[in-house]
């Protein structure tokens, strides 16, 4: 009798050590899958053209990637080897620079590079990317999305960072992320490029030194700094 209950419980412990070995691989495996394969259709979306419609993280922005992502979660399912390879040999010789993609690559450089900027001297600077930098306002078909990207990769404040009241958007809440604050304020975005002296006007009124603004010259982007001393 002794024996039989040391038994069952050996038994219940070990089923039960198999089953959740068993779902912990299977998650395990289906992230790993997951991760993989985003990975892949990323990847793979840079070889389509660069239309604002199908750039963005919520619907219809996001209707191209998913169909991607459905392609690839096929080809995996299926064990479609030849389907595999193909992806695998078209994504190995992606080069940014070759695709519709390479001013934003080289605008989002430009960002990442100004982010080494020491921090003392990002807390007395001010960022200004003018409205006729559509590689950086066209971004997202979200368009309130925007403003916030250049900040949160350089943390660095914006001047005239708010969008034309005509955006059309793919995300109707206009008046979230904060935006109804800034219209009980009566702040609107500029319609005409900032010239130096009223960029450092602005930046003296929110006690900031310096101005650094974002230019695209000869398909690449540069940058001035402007000090308001």
């Amino acid at each position: 009798m002794i024996l039989d209950k040391l038994n069952l419980k050996a038994y219940l412990f070990f089923l039960i050590l198999f089953i959740v070995s068993f779902f912990a691989l299977k998650n395990t495996l289906s992230t790993e899958a997951n991760f993989f394969l985003a990975n892949v259709t990323i990847r793979e979306a840079f070889f389509y053209e660069n239309d604002i419609n199908f750039k963005g993280i919520r619907e219809p922005g996001t209707r191209r990637y998913k169909k991607l992502l459905m392609k690839n979660y096929s080809i995996l399912k299926n064990f479609n080897f030849s389907a595999m390879k193909k992806t695998y040999s078209k994504i190995k010789s992606l080069e940014i620079k070759n695709t519709d993609y390479a001013l934003e690559y080289e605008l989002i450089k430009t960002l990442s590079n100004l982010s080494n900027l020491p921090n003392a001297e990002k807390k007395i600077s001010a960022m200004y990317i003018p409205k006729n930098i559509k590689t950086y306002w066209n971004l997202s078909c979200d368009r309130y999305m925007a403003p916030f990207v250049a900040p949160g990769i350089t943390n660095i404040v914006m001047l005239d960072g708010l969008l034309l009241d005509n955006q059309v958007t793919c995300y109707g809440h206009t008046s979230e992320y904060g935006y109804m604050r800034y219209k009980q304020f009566n702040k609107k975005a500029s319609l005409l490029q900032l010239e130096s002296n009223e960029l450092c006007t602005r930046a003296k009124k929110e006690g900031l030194n310096q101005v650094i603004e974002i230019f695209e010259e000869d398909s690449m982007f540069q940058t001035k700094i402007y000090n308001c001393k």
